[in-house]
Order: structure tokens, then C-alpha cells, then sequence
């Protein structure tokens, strides 16, 4: 667990967190982000880490209130503690003396260019950075980005701080007026999209500091990936930064979007008793008259006899030396046979033990009966990225640790929780 020593209060939604996190503090250089979690239950967040203090080995991070998870650790105060913080994950920023360098940021992607600023001045370039937002409270960092640069321009939406206008007027202004050799943007991604388009029309190599959807950092799940001159690229392993000008940011856009709505229904679970709201669906569902069928058409006894169906994996050697999936699953008709061998039971420790709480006895029925559409609704009931979380939750420490098969039988699990 890590504390937060400081807390700064930048604008109604944006706050800096100062962390105990001396080890990451030691290693982390320019461009590395971290993987965040609040509750044993909680979502992984990235955040790229905006500074680090090695004597008091602390790191700092910026956070902007959007959905639930991010309002959890910006509800946390000075003196309590963040579950996890994992990293430094990702590649650090390439730094040499390009000569004249433009750095573009907008909202909280200002927090992230501040490293990378101060790295390029020291390494000699002239650096000239725009910073954008659509009012002057949204303007953060500015004392520390003057003190690394040459020359700081602000841009509002509104004229209310600096002069009017989006980022692009800024960072235009500067190419038109001397020979810019490197820029670097990192912002919203339609912000970096329209960067992008500028500085490609005056041919300045341009990278762009990509905060796409992840889980686990490591290059496991795919949740992040985009492309980059055509080809799929982890960002959490190949980037964050890539070549702005290949970038399909249109795609990524997209990808991004997908779970507005998600995040829009998870907010309102703040404070809210999720768990009991679960357990009481569940005892509502079962009483579905489809249930009760399937309960009654096997004794309890035929169904643990079944002997478990074993999923089929490719062959170590030939998965050793690509990227296909390791386990191929289950054809229907050995779905259906390994479902039977869910009890059903009245109280499911496997919901409990599920981070996200999906009702998986529903989801094994619904396998059960052949419908499944429905299994596919259940899962996402309370997980957005069903298939992400499939291939990278350690399930043996969690729903399947608390199944009646374990629990008292000491037999092994079905596939079909994992």
C-alpha cells in the first residue's frame, strides 16, 4: 500500500497527489506511467507519472475526476493509503538535443509533459510549450513549466487566461515563425489528433503520448492497442509515445468511446452497497422458473459425479513462438456437459470472490440451457471488458477459491469460470 503525503487541489475536478513510492521513484525517467488500483476490488487506472522527489522517495500524480475509480482516488485524503501502485510500466521518452523543440498539452496531459520538458531542456534544446484549456482554472503546472522553458504560451477556449483559442492556434503560431525540430503532444486524443494534422502539414517529426483503455500494463490483455503505420501496437508496451503522423487516432477514438455509457452507470454505484445489490439479484434470478427446471432435472449428487470437461491448449512449443491464443475453449456440447456441474447454489461464494461481482451461476446456466446470448448479457451486467478480464484474472484466488468445490469437495473448478 502507498500514502499520500500531499494532496493540491488544482480545479473542481483535478487534483495532485504526492504518493510514497521510493523504489519507482528511483527508476521512473520521463514518459513511464503507473498502474493505480483503490480497494481490493478496484479498477487498474494508468497514470503517467508527472514528477518524482527521490528524497522523500515519493512520485506525483495528477488525476482527473471521470468515472468511478477515479473518483474513489481522488476522494482519498492526506495520510490514507492507495491498495496498489505498480511501475514504473512503458517505454521512457526518447530525450537528445533535437535543437527547437514545441511541447503541446492540454488539460490534465499537461501534468505528464511536465517530465518530459524538463528532461529536454536539460538536454540543451530550446523548448517552446503551449499549454491548452478551455478556462484558466484548467490551466495547471504553470509556475513549474516556465521554470524548464524558453518560452510558455497559453491557450483558452473562452480568452479567459492567455489568448483565445484552441491548442493548434498556439503551436501554429510558433511554426510560423521560426524552424520547430521536434514536437511532442500529449492532451485529449482528439486534441493530439488535430497536432498531429498540423505538424504534419510542416513536416515536424511529432510524438504523441497515447492514453488509451488498459488493464493489466504489461502487454497480456490487448485492451490497449492501436495502430500505429498499420500494424497493432501495445500501448502499455510498446508506447505510451508513438510517431503522432501513424497513428489511426479516428480508430482509437472509437475504442475509447465504447464504454461511455458503462462508466456513466458505474458512477452512480458510489457509495453504494454493491455486494448486497448482487447477492439479491441473484437470489431474485434464481427463482426463474428456467432455474428451477435445470435445478430439478439433476440431483445434486449426478451433477458433482460429472467429471470435469478439460479445456484444450495448444502445444507449448508451437504457442512458444507466437501470439495465438493458449487455450482454444470449449466446443458447445462440452460447455453444456462441464455447466452441469455448477450446483446452483443458494448462496454462490464464486460472486463474492469475483472482483466485479458478475453472477456467474447465471451465466453457467444459461450455458447450461444453450442460451448463449444471455451468458454473454450476464457478463456484461457488471464487466465492460469480459473477454480482457477472461484472459488475465488470476480466477484460482478468487471465484474459484470460494466455490463449494474447493470449499468442501476439494475438487477442481469448471473452465467455464475461467
Amino acid at each position: 500500500m502507498n500514502k499520500i503525503i500531499n494532496k493540491e487541489h488544482f480545479s473542481e475536478k483535478v487534483f495532485k497527489l504526492e504518493i510514497e513510492a521510493p523504489l519507482i521513484a528511483r527508476s521512473r525517467k520521463a514518459g513511464h506511467f503507473v498502474i493505480v488500483r483503490v480497494g481490493e476490488k478496484g479498477e487498474r487506472m494508468p497514470l503517467t507519472i508527472a514528477g518524482a522527489d527521490l528524497n522523500k522517495g515519493t512520485i506525483t500524480l495528477v488525476v482527473q475526476e471521470v468515472g468511478l475509480s477515479s473518483t474513489k482516488l481522488c476522494n482519498l485524503e492526506v495520510g490514507e493509503y492507495i491498495t496498489d501502485v505498480v511501475g514504473p510500466l512503458g517505454q521512457a521518452t526518447h530525450i537528445e538535443n533535437f535543437g527547437t523543440v514545441v511541447c503541446a498539452g492540454g488539460g490534465v496531459g499537461i501534468a505528464p509533459l511536465l517530465p518530459i520538458v524538463q528532461a529536454l531542456k536539460a538536454a540543451g534544446n530550446k523548448v517552446i510549450t503551449v499549454l491548452a484549456g478551455r478556462t484558466k482554472e484548467l490551466i495547471i503546472l504553470e509556475k513549474e513549466m516556465r521554470e524548464s522553458s524558453d518560452e510558455v504560451i497559453i491557450m483558452t477556449d473562452d480568452g479567459s487566461y492567455g489568448n483565445k483559442g484552441v491548442v493548434t492556434v498556439g503551436v501554429e503560431e510558433v511554426l510560423l515563425r521560426e524552424k520547430v525540430d521536434k514536437c511532442f503532444t500529449i492532451g485529449p486524443a482528439v486534441m493530439m489528433k488535430f497536432v498531429s494534422l498540423l505538424t504534419k502539414k510542416y513536416e515536424v517529426p511529432t510524438e504523441a503520448s497515447l492514453n488509451t483503455i488498459m488493464v493489466d500494463g504489461t502487454g497480456m490483455c490487448g485492451a490497449c492497442r492501436v495502430t500505429v503505420g498499420g500494424k497493432t501496437k501495445f500501448v502499455c508496451v510498446d508506447g505510451p509515445e508513438f510517431d503522432a503522423h501513424q497513428v489511426d487516432f479516428d480508430g482509437m477514438i472509437k475504442r475509447m468511446s465504447a464504454f461511455k455509457d458503462a462508466e456513466k452507470e458505474e458512477i452512480k454505484k458510489l457509495g453504494s452497497p454493491k455486494c448486497e445489490i448482487t447477492k439479491s439479484q441473484h437470489a431474485e434470478d434464481r427463482t426463474a422458473p428456467w432455474r428451477e427446471e435445470l435445478r430439478k432435472s439433476m440431483k445434486a449428487k449426478e451433477r458433482t459425479d460429472i467429471s470435469r470437461v478439460h479445456m484444450n491448449e495448444l502445444d507449448p512449443e508451437y504457442r512458444s513462438h507466437n501470439r495465438e491464443e493458449v487455450n482454444q475453449g470449449l466446443t458447445m456440447e462440452q460447455a453444456q456437459q462441464e455447466a452441469k456441474r455448477c450446483l446452483d447454489c443458494v448462496n454462490p461464494g464464486c460472486i463474492t470472490g469475483c472482483p466485479v461481482e458478475i453472477n456467474i451461476p447465471k451465466f453457467i446456466k444459461n450455458i447450461e440451457r444453450g442460451e448463449v446470448l444471455e451468458a454473454a448479457r450476464t457478463l456484461k451486467e457488471t464487466s465492460a471488458l469480459p473477454a480482457v478480464c477472461g484472459r488475465v484474472c488470476p480466477q484460482e484466488k478468487q471465484c474459484e477459491s470460494k466455490c463449494i468445490y474447493v470449499q468442501k469437495m476439494n475438487k477442481k473448478l469448471l473452465p467455464l469460470v475461467t
